[in-house]
């Protein structure tokens, strides 16, 4: 017999997941600096494409843009809410970890 969790307590799983390789990739983006600009260019690309809304691109920047205070960019990055979690699910900071970093922070998971 299978059981089945209900939507709620995966999409929290997931959740979870994406926020432990984002606080990877803050620790990353922080010791190297160039992975800023890479991911603004993936925010811009996504967003002149109308694969993102106004709301996301203003969210993303604000975050991108505390990149050089490293606490404040990890509580935008890292924060809990509802809103912050959705934004992570789609990242602009594609190509960060790479395949071995990221499956590192899921066997902790």
């Amino acid at each position: 017999m299978m059981f089945s969790r209900p939507k709620r307590q995966k999409q929290a799983l997931i959740d979870q997941r994406i926020l432990a390789i984002h606080k990877a990739i803050a620790d990353k983006v922080l010791c190297e600096p160039h992975y800023i600009e890479r991911a603004r260019s993936v925010l811009t690309e996504r967003y002149k494409s109308g694969m993102m809304r106004y709301g996301s691109y203003l969210l993303w920047e604000s975050i991108l843009d505390h990149a050089s205070e490293p606490d404040t960019f990890q509580d935008l990055l890292l924060a809990e809410d509802l809103r912050t979690a959705s934004l992570r699910r789609a990242t602009i900071f594609t190509g960060v970890l790479t395949e071995e970093e990221r499956e590192a922070v899921l066997s902790t998971c």
